[in-house]
């Protein structure tokens, strides 16, 4: 083949991979439109999903994406990472925050050096004002918490009833859990989300509550204290499936999980074969692929002036059982270039017309 045949090749074959790819061209070979700074705050695989989601947007859209870690979840390291993605000339940042109190040292650190942040969960109404806050997304907590809550409401049998939380101090798992109460008809201070608490009028009865941080390992051992405080346990509600799997763990091992009614979130890889056998009643899901793939498709937005600052986005989410299961969106549609160029083509995510205060 000639030269001139083989670059006549080339060229058509960039032509049609540029025709596919809509909106989202790839750029020139070499080139880069700059770094977005990724804060990547623990271990969790919903945060490592988000992670490659924005990956495979921030490729597309010419991108490069730096990972700042942060595996013990320390308040001090992040605001490090932060520092450091200015120093390095970060175009913009993204990923998660440890907590709430963490955010202000975070997002004023990025403020004050006009670098834009896009924060995924933690969203407060204060942080709107600031001229380099893109935004946040998150699913609207206590509508998802909610919705799980009317269904269990409806479909589970009564009985005592335990939750166990993530980690707590950044807003969201304490709305998922205030939404469920509210959901589930209970009575008394469900903001605070203590026990005891009557619910249903009367048909469950809430006595226990812990976190699991988030944590397989730790949902585990929280299992095994309620169960042990509370023997005659019927409904156990884990705010995310790493936590849930290891609360089965310990049901099982206790033969206590035909016992006890399970639900969940977040309709993770490992939460879904759950779904499908049973164990795992219903749940309220969302894709952390999908909201990194948005993030970075709101920065880009955002860096080209076609979107202003200071929003809020609600994730698409969707609340699954065994019939239903099948309505999950992945967590892992970075594996899949049809799945990719699916969600890039979508319209951007409008955002919240009367954000929460």
């Amino acid at each position: 083949m000639s030269r001139f045949i083989r670059i006549a090749v080339v060229v058509a074959l960039v032509a049609a991979f540029a025709a596919t790819a809509g909106t989202t061209k790839a750029p020139a070979q070499g080139t880069s439109k700059g770094t977005i700074a990724f804060l990547l705050s623990g271990p969790d695989l919903y945060y490592q999903n988000g992670l490659k989601g924005a990956q495979a947007a921030a490729k597309k859209l010419g991108y490069d994406m730096k990972v700042y870690p942060n595996p013990n979840i320390s308040p001090s390291v992040e605001l490090a990472n932060v520092r450091n993605a200015v120093a390095q000339g970060s175009k913009a940042i993204t990923g998660y925050s440890v907590g709430l109190s963490t955010e202000d040292a975070s997002i004023n650190a990025a403020d004050q050096a006009g670098v834009p942040i896009f924060l995924m969960y933690g969203y407060s109404h204060k942080y709107l004002d600031k001229t380099n806050v893109i935004g946040f997304m998150q699913v609207n907590v206590e509508k998802y918490g909610f919705n799980l809550g009317k269904y269990v409401k409806a479909h589970a049998p009564g009985g005592k009833l335990a939750i166990i939380t993530g980690q707590l101090g950044r807003g969201d798992a304490e709305g998922y859990r205030t939404g469920f109460l509210k959901g589930l008809g209970c009575k008394g201070n469900v903001t605070k989300g203590e026990p005891p608490l009557t619910c249903a009028g009367g048909k469950f009865q809430y006595v226990a509550t812990e976190t699991g941080h988030w944590l397989r390992p730790d949902g585990y051992k929280t299992a095994q204290n309620i169960i042990a405080r509370d023997p005659d346990l019927k409904l156990l509600f884990s705010e995310n499936d790493d936590m849930a799997v290891g609360a089965h763990t310990a049901l099982v091992a206790a033969h206590k999980d035909k016992q006890v009614y399970m639900v969940s979130m977040n309709g993770a890889p490992y939460g879904i074969p759950g779904i499908k056998a049973g164990w795992i009643k219903a749940e309220n899901s969302d894709s952390p692929a999908l909201e990194g793939l948005m993030s970075v498709r709101l920065i880009d937005a955002f860096l080209n002036k076609k979107i202003e600052g200071g929003k809020l986005y609600y994730s698409y989410t969707v609340l699954v059982t065994k019939a239903t299961v099948n309505k999950v969106v992945s967590w892992e549609l970075f594996k899949n270039q049809t799945l990719i160029n699916k969600y890039m083509k979508l319209p951007l995510l409008k955002p919240v017309a009367n954000p929460p205060k």
